[in-house]
């Protein structure tokens, strides 16, 4: 049986009930008055929406940092400032090649980390293309 709102005019509660398709009024289950079969939106389509691992980055994002596109992204956290945030903090996603888990990519991984740390103690800034 499907699932449909039923909406009661009395005390305007909104309740969601499994009844047969022909099942168009129910007693209100908060006051017993009528409630009638309402038309309700089943999904809301998230297609558009961020995607939830953002927010997980922006727990290690600096929180001192006064620098703008770090406050907007922890402000703001869409993937346009995430985006904006690792070009400007010169970080990129890792290539199919350095997946986590494997080796290569684990070595790969640590030689760049290793050179950038190098780098920034000798005061260079390190920038990508």
């Amino acid at each position: 049986m499907p699932c449909y709102d039923y909406l009661c005019n009395s005390c305007k509660h909104i309740s969601e009930e499994i009844q047969p398709i022909k099942v168009t009024e129910i007693e209100c289950p908060n006051c017993g008055a009528v409630a009638h079969r309402i038309i309700s939106v089943p999904g809301v389509n998230t297609f558009n929406d961020d995607a939830s691992w953002i927010r997980s980055v922006v727990e290690v994002v600096d929180k001192d940092s006064k620098e703008p596109h770090v406050v907007e992204f922890r402000r703001n956290p869409t993937r346009a400032n995430y985006k904006r945030w690792m070009k400007l903090e010169g970080l990129r996603p890792l290539e199919n090649n350095e997946r986590r888990g494997t080796k290569e990519g684990e070595n790969y991984t640590k030689k760049i980390t290793d050179i950038i740390m190098r780098e920034r103690q000798r005061g260079v800034e390190i920038t990508t293309n």
